[in-house]
């Protein structure tokens, strides 16, 4: 049996070296050859689909043999490269090595990782990395260097010391606010490394302390914190303001805005919300860039999609960085439409899909792009709707006709996976959904339920 077992291995590596499926035409072929090259005997393709599930690595439907030469080749790459940077992510593994991959057919990080899986080799493979130890963390690494440093760091700098972790990753960890700040100079820093001014920080406190007393609050421009600023010259005031806040301030007063009130204090004066303020704002201006926008609610700490939706409630947005007041612009709604239908054709398609404006009607003192088609869809399409994660400013988000409905945004992107056939693997299904605009980043937890979604519908 090991003998015929082989025989089928070679044939299947022979002649299918972007892998094979289990299914009726690839077992067959593999039965032809077989039975012309060894006439004296008798094989079923029950004992070949058994062959490849016993000894091919699957991935997404499709079972990849590798030769035991490359295998090992394989095992001496992660080997060295564990033994210099302790962590490597598949997918980098795989780029950085992208024509000995293709070489040995090896297309996918995915398989790459199966291999390492299934051939228990030393090291301790996890989801999407391996690493030289059980206990290995990417926060652990990042923070050794930094130590090692004494200074601050670019991401280039993190990327020079972990070549095999992508930058994403490297920026997940820095985007930690209670360990790294942004400096001035596009850097990180280690928030360990701050220096204080302990001295000058508990006059700050006393200073607070006698303005709460006299107004009922303190404003920035009640206290010193110079010395503080002086003593880190790369990190901005802002940042620099919220780690004191964090470290020395929040025992004893709470934070509204920029504003400190004395811990457990009723606040007296009317308070607006923070949508309500920005309500506020925006409903005293015909036109409003978007840099200003922003920094109006940079005071009022709400999440940019947030600024972004009550903007939209009664504003136009015509470009990236222009709103306007609703009564400043008339669309030809039903010639909108119009120009729309050759580019949905009654599927779902992302916003980028629209690559061109010619046949839209002119609208009076604005010129058409994603932006402007973006907040008529909001408001105005009587055809098509627009739907997106959230609020953005990256032109992403779908279109499709009123008459398709979804319960969320979720079932938009499961319903373009099965619209478009994509395979279902999850770099097939991330690069189809944030190379077409669908989404912006790649989210695993996202794309399992997408894929799972997918396959429910494929099922039934």
């Amino acid at each position: 049996m090991q003998d015929v077992t082989k025989k089928i291995i070679e044939i299947i590596m022979d002649n299918f070296p972007n892998g094979i499926r289990d299914d009726f035409i690839d077992t067959s072929k593999v039965l032809r050859i077989y039975s012309a090259n060894h006439t004296d005997e008798n094989i079923s393709r029950d004992l070949i689909v058994d062959v490849i599930h016993t000894n091919g690595i699957e991935n997404g439907g499709i079972f990849y043999f590798i030769a035991e030469k490359d295998i090992k080749i394989i095992f001496l790459l992660f080997a060295e490269i564990l033994d210099q940077h302790s962590v490597a992510w598949y997918s980098a593994v795989h780029d950085k090595h992208a024509d000995f991959f293709a070489r040995v057919n090896i297309f996918s990080p995915e398989v790459l990782k199966k291999i390492l899986q299934k051939s228990r080799v030393e090291c301790f493979c996890f989801d999407e990395f391996c690493s030289a130890s059980k206990m290995t963390r990417l926060d652990y690494e990042v923070s050794k260097i930094f130590m090692a440093a004494g200074k601050s760091l670019s991401l280039e700098n993190l990327q020079a010391k972990l070549p095999y972790v992508p930058a994403e990753k490297i920026l997940s960890v820095l985007n930690n606010a209670k360990r790294y700040l942004p400096t001035n100079a596009g850097k990180y820093f280690s928030v360990s490394k701050i220096k204080f001014d302990s001295d000058e920080i508990h006059a700050a406190k006393r200073q607070i302390f006698s303005h709460i007393d006299a107004k009922g609050f303190a404003a920035p421009e009640d206290y010193d914190l110079s010395s503080n600023f002086a003593l880190n010259p790369e990190l901005t005031e802002k940042d620099l303001r919220n780690v004191i806040y964090e470290k020395f301030f929040s025992a004893d007063f709470a934070k509204r805005g920029k504003k400190l009130f004395k811990k457990g204090a009723v606040v007296k004066e009317k308070i607006l919300t923070p949508t309500k303020s920005l309500r506020n704002f925006i409903s005293e201006q015909d036109e409003l860039s978007a840099d200003k926008l922003f920094a109006f609610a940079e005071n009022l700490e709400m999440a940019p999609h947030l600024v972004l939706d009550v903007a939209h409630e009664t504003m136009i947005r015509v470009s990236k960085n222009l709103f306007v007041n609703d009564s400043l612009i008339n669309f030809d709604v039903a010639a909108v439409d119009e120009a729309l239908t050759p580019f949905v054709q009654g599927k779902i398609i992302s916003l980028r899909a629209v690559t061109s404006f010619t046949g839209f009607p002119p609208v009076a003192g604005y010129s058409w792009n994603l932006f402007l088609l973006e907040s008529f869809l909001r408001k105005y399409s009587e055809k098509y709707t627009y739907h997106a994660p959230a609020a953005n400013s990256s032109n992403t988000g779908a279109i499709y006709p009123k008459s398709m409905k979804f319960k969320d945004y979720l079932e938009v992107q499961i319903a373009a996976v099965v619209q478009e056939k994509i395979p279902l693997e999850k770099s097939a299904v991330e690069d189809f959904l944030v190379g077409q605009g669908f989404r912006v980043n790649r989210i695993k937890k996202v794309t399992e339920r997408i894929i799972a979604g997918v396959q429910e519908i494929r099922n039934e």
